[in-house]
């Protein structure tokens, strides 16, 4: 799921969708998905304990009661992932790990080579006094 969604709030399962070939040996099933899912990349081929056999909609005991939409697995084009501070850091034997704030609120721990040419490193090594990553603390710093 991407980030900035809530999972309890999606459906548990989509479809139904026509099973298009069994593949014993390995308890798959391949699914004839809508162009919308093929488009996020989601795979057709599936283990079968990710299925459930589909039963109708009861409108007699259910009047009223809409279709399950697809969700949108993407991102509106209008947000965007921005680094807003590095908060912490943490050594794992000789790698170390920065703790990222993003501006959308979610917080992520992300190695060396995609936060070594932010600003906000610099300005996380400024605010502990130290010149270079390799120089902090063995000690997980939180700010």
């Amino acid at each position: 799921m991407p980030k900035g969604r809530a999972s309890k709030l999606v459906l548990k399962y989509m479809g139904p969708y026509k099973i298009m070939k069994a593949i014993p040996s390995t308890s798959n099933y391949e699914l004839e998905l809508p162009l919308e899912l093929i488009k996020q990349q989601i795979h057709k081929r599936f283990y079968v304990s990710l299925l459930r056999p589909h039963s109708p909609n009861d409108d007699a005991l259910l009047p009223n009661r809409r279709k399950a939409q697809l969700y949108n697995f993407s991102m509106p084009d209008e947000m965007e992932w921005y680094v807003n501070k590095i908060i912490s850091h943490c050594w794992k034997e000789r790698d170390i790990e920065f703790l990222v704030k993003w501006n959308l609120g979610d917080s992520t721990w992300e190695p060396l080579p995609n936060c070594n040419e932010l600003e906000t490193l610099d300005n996380y090594l400024t605010l502990n006094d130290i010149k270079d990553w390799w120089d902090l603390p063995k000690r997980v710093m939180v700010m």
